[in-house]
């Protein structure tokens, strides 16, 4: 898995299909969906989240 600069191997996926989410958003003119981040990746990752900077931090 890769994000950003942030790579690590063997590490399990599970994929959904969000297209129904997008869908639905589009009705308020949002951006669209990629992904979501578990938070077993956020803890491997070490994730630091900066809110006001909308950036997310993996070591």
């Amino acid at each position: 898995m890769k994000i950003g600069k942030w790579k690590r191997k063997n590490v399990s996926l599970v994929l959904f299909d969000l297209s129904h989410v997008n869908n639905a958003l589009q009705r308020y003119d949002t951006q669209p969906i990629h992904g979501i981040i578990g938070a077993d990746i956020l803890k491997k990752g070490k994730a630091i989240i900066d809110y006001p900077k909308k950036t997310l931090f993996l070591k």
